[in-house]
């Protein structure tokens, strides 16, 4: 059993070195800032409480598993239906999040491309989305993407491979 300020130090560790990684994964998978927030708070609180019940090997891939499931939880609780429109609030929103911390100045082809780039990202299928965003955006490899999602590691492979495949598609490019 670990005494209550190790556990204390260990979660703050935690969140120092992943809380960015978990923030970035739950905007992209719910695509709502305030409840991106909530989410990574929870996904701390939940490491915290059951941290003693097992060994982690990777632990930044184990946190991220935790904000999978909880986004899922959210998407359950919500039964939300995505609307492929973005509000000037949400690009409002979009900016603050990314550049909070920075004195860094963002032009408008930029801001569009990240809105698109997001846009893309809602219009696949849960499933193939969140391979694509665990593949490319947190660089996980993909053997630890089918540990995370509890597929196989074909399964995973398949998802992305289809999930590319529709971004290109809509893209428009010709990359057969």
């Amino acid at each position: 059993m670990i005494n209550q300020k190790s556990k204390q130090e260990r979660v703050q560790l935690a969140v120092e070195t992943y809380y960015e990684d978990i923030y970035r994964f739950c905007r992209y998978y719910t695509g709502n800032p305030t409840d991106s927030y909530d989410i990574t708070q929870e996904v701390f609180l939940r490491y915290l409480k059951y941290m003693d019940s097992r060994g982690h090997k990777n632990l930044r891939a184990y946190l991220i598993m935790i904000a999978r499931n909880l986004c899922c939880d959210y998407f359950r609780r919500q039964s939300i239906q995505r609307e492929n429109t973005i509000s000037f609030d949400r690009i409002e929103d979009i900016e603050e999040d990314r550049y909070s911390n920075l004195n860094d100045i963002r032009t408008i082809e930029n801001c569009d491309s990240e809105l698109y780039l997001r846009e893309l990202l809602q219009s696949i299928p849960q499933e193939q989305r969140e391979v694509v965003i665990l593949r490319i955006h947190d660089e996980l490899k993909f053997h630890e993407i089918a540990k995370i999602t509890g597929c196989s590691l074909s399964t995973t492979k398949s998802r992305f491979r289809l999930g590319i495949a529709t971004i290109k598609k809509k893209i428009g490019g010709d990359y057969a």
